[in-house]
């Protein structure tokens, strides 16, 4: 099998890819890393900064789902309504799925809600919870032709530059801008050279952050 079930620093599961040679998320903390990049400098900073109730995400590397499982967990909390489109290109196998273990790190963890977010069938809106409906895209995120200025927030987290660059191309970058609302935001764990150079030459509002533990930088950028 080319993926291995990893536990991380903060006792959460990962996944290492072998053919890849990376990891799905920090060494130091999955719930950790998911936490500090997408929650607290996305999604957190999104909704105090404009007291939305109801908020539109883009979320490109859709993977264990991790962060999704994150965001039904903050919305609950915030009474927030929110509509979350993942893209994912190679979907995890059941027989790996089963196998990682978020229970232990995350309160509230639905095994049904879990189902539903990796079922192969699920490609059309399906209601994950009172506050999230759910669209999963089996495809690149090349192949897709996006609605013009849907999403307030973006995930990126995809493969590390270094180890998948094509998605990190500036066409895919300009892609995803053109899909964004006038003041959207796009958070990421990279603050790579080359991504900076993408998000300039594309006029975003740049953000250098403290990145989560055991790495010093993650990026936000605006539209």
């Amino acid at each position: 099998m080319n993926l291995k079930i990893i536990k991380t620093d903060d006792g959460s599961d990962t996944l290492y890819n072998k053919k890849l040679d990376e990891t799905y998320h920090s060494l130091h903390g999955s719930v950790t890393e998911s936490k500090h990049v997408y929650i607290n400098a996305g999604l957190s900073s999104v909704i105090d900064e404009n007291s939305k109730k109801s908020i539109s995400i883009l979320e490109v590397g859709l993977g264990t789902g991790l962060n999704l499982l994150l965001t039904l967990k903050f919305a609950k909390k915030n009474n927030l309504k929110i509509h979350y489109h993942a893209i994912e290109p190679f979907p995890l196998d059941n027989s790996i799925l089963k196998k990682l273990d978020f229970n232990n790190k995350l309160e509230g963890f639905d095994k049904k809600i879990y189902e539903k977010i990796h079922h192969p069938k699920n490609l059309k809106p399906v209601k994950l919870s009172e506050n999230i409906s759910f669209t999963k895209s089996i495809t690149r995120l090349e192949q897709i032709s996006f609605e013009k200025e849907k999403y307030d927030l973006v995930f990126f987290d995809a493969f590390a530059p270094s180890k998948q660059p094509d998605i990190w191309s500036k066409e895919n970058f300009k892609l995803i801008k053109d899909a964004m609302k006038t003041s959207g935001v796009i958070v990421t764990y990279s603050s790579s050279g080359k991504l900076k150079k993408i998000l300039n030459e594309l006029k975003f509002e740049i953000e250098i952050l403290q990145g989560p533990k055991g790495k010093k930088e993650m990026t936000r950028a605006t539209k």
